[in-house]
């Protein structure tokens, strides 16, 4: 099974390392010009209190199962060491990463007689374009994250489509790897399962499927699961029945996912790599990555929220397989090469677009600065993005238990877009007085220096605050001191600038 048909005429007569060289180079001057990710700066400020003592599902609140905290603990504990900001230490551990599983997958693959040794280098430099570039501004999310653990699993899942074994070693590295990679996010195992299933189906047997790595993958994630209910069981006697209540209904329409962004582009990717394989995207190793990038789409669609980071993996897994349906037919005359290399391009390019979409409110930070350095900051709106990376960038402490006032917006949608029965709206209404008391107890404890607030449309946030007794005597001292880009700054007893 030939990966990659590069005719040896054609190979460019330079250092088969420069293009991979060439790629990590501008992967990693892009982190110099592109903007912090709103959920690694919480994940950093998660993993922060946590070391301080905070105690997850009680002083902090998360949408997140623990390992979501503890993928950031790392940068936090190694940049503390080193002097290096936890931003910058994510950035530092991520690359590290890329490297080893590029490593991992092409040695895997070479010594599999998957791949030749002149095959290797311009996989490799595909591969790193998926993961070191196309993310942009999603680079460290847990999506990020779990496709870097995956591909090594994808490479042993290659050896068994061509009905080879791999060594014990070779086993344990992959299942370990798949095993992170559910238990960053459990929905990413239907991406396993359905490799796996594809790679039974080229090696015409169901060995691929109950696989040694499969099984200490499940095995990992159920230890897990497991050590979530001891050592965190508030996660499902509170968070879960909180979740469901609030969080996990609002989503999307269905028909919004399909029609705009990551679908298309998704869709078009794929009807490219048919377009250039004929049935031969359906042999491995064409199959086994559409059918990864099919298994990670699970997550996006059943999630339903429409993030772009949601679909990277689906998205990156289908790009590289149109990267080597390429260059497997790049022949013919040289405009219908520059042709098919231009179309071929457009979904990289708008996929690294979207993975790019994102608020920017940085331009709050100098007036922040202004007003006090260092400053205690919490927020009145519904987006995640208004306080974070901003607290970060001024230097400020986060004194909220939430990111945002998520649970506040669940319950606002839920009774704009559904029918409610008394019940139901009864414990939606103990969760948004819930909501209020945390934020009163926050403001009353920790005395913020600003409080950001965020308008809604039709929605007063300070309005909505001063609905509640106790909360409008905290926030009774708080002024306006500016407003930036739509977001009101309040400072404790200050002025209007």
């Amino acid at each position: 099974m030939s990966l990659l048909a590069i005719p040896a005429a054609r190979r460019i007569a330079l250092p088969r390392w420069v293009p991979l060289a060439a790629v990590l180079v501008l992967a990693i001057a892009l982190r110099f010009v592109t903007s912090a990710n709103t959920d690694v700066s919480w994940g950093l400020t998660m993993a922060e209190k946590w070391l301080a003592g905070a105690r997850l599902y009680v002083d902090l609140i998360e949408v997140n199962p623990p390992a979501t905290v503890f993928l950031y603990v790392a940068p936090v504990v190694l940049g503390r060491a080193t002097g290096l900001a936890p931003e910058a230490m994510v950035d530092v551990l991520v690359f590290a990463a890329i490297g080893v599983s590029l490593w991992l997958s092409i040695r895997t693959l070479r010594k599999g007689e998957v791949i030749d040794v002149g095959q290797q280098w311009p996989l490799a430099a595909i591969v790193a374009v998926a993961l070191a570039i196309l993310p942009g501004q999603s680079l460290g999310e847990r999506e990020h994250i779990a496709l870097i653990l995956f591909l090594p699993w994808l490479s042993v899942a290659a050896l068994r489509a061509k009905g080879a074994a791999p060594g014990l070693a070779t086993m344990l590295m992959a299942g370990v790897a798949a095993g992170l990679v559910a238990v960053i996010k459990p929905h990413f195992a239907a991406a396993i399962v359905v490799t796996a299933a594809a790679a039974a189906w080229s090696a015409r047997s169901w060995r691929p499927i109950f696989a040694c790595e499969n099984w200490l993958a499940a095995a990992l994630l159920a230890a897990y699961a497991a050590f979530v209910a001891l050592a965190y069981p508030q996660f499902f006697s509170e968070m879960m029945p909180l979740l469901a209540a609030v969080y996990i209904p609002v989503t999307r329409p269905f028909a919004t996912l399909i029609v705009f962004y990551a679908t298309p582009i998704w869709a078009a990717t794929l009807i490219l790599v048919a377009w250039l394989k004929g049935r031969a995207a359906l042999r491995a190793p064409f199959s086994l990555l559409i059918a990864a990038s099919a298994g990670f789409s699970v997550s996006y669609y059943v999630q339903q929220k429409g993030w772009p980071y949601h679909s990277y993996p689906m998205l990156a897994l289908a790009l590289i397989a149109l990267a080597l349906a390429f260059i497997d037919r790049r022949h013919g005359a040289r405009l219908a090469r520059t042709a098919t290399a231009v179309i071929a391009a457009m979904p990289a390019v708008t996929t690294y677009v979207w993975m790019n979409f994102a608020v920017d409110c940085s331009a709050l930070a100098a007036p922040i600065r202004a007003l006090k350095p260092h400053p205690k900051m919490l927020a009145l709106t519904a987006d995640l993005a208004v306080g974070h990376p901003l607290v970060r960038q001024v230097g400020g402490t986060w004194v909220s238990r939430v990111s945002a006032q998520w649970i506040t917006v669940g319950v606002m949608l839920r009774r704009l877009n559904e029918h409610l029965d008394p019940a139901t709206d009864a414990r939606l209404e103990a969760y948004l007085r819930q909501d209020r008391a945390w934020l009163a107890e926050d403001i009353g404890r920790n005395r913020p220096d600003v409080i950001l607030v965020q308008p809604l449309s039709r929605f007063d946030w300070l309005a909505w605050a001063r609905a509640d007794p106790v909360l409008a005597a905290e926030i009774a001292v708080y002024r306006p001191y500016a407003t930036v880009d739509g977001v009101l700054i309040l400072s404790r007893g200050g002025a209007e600038k």
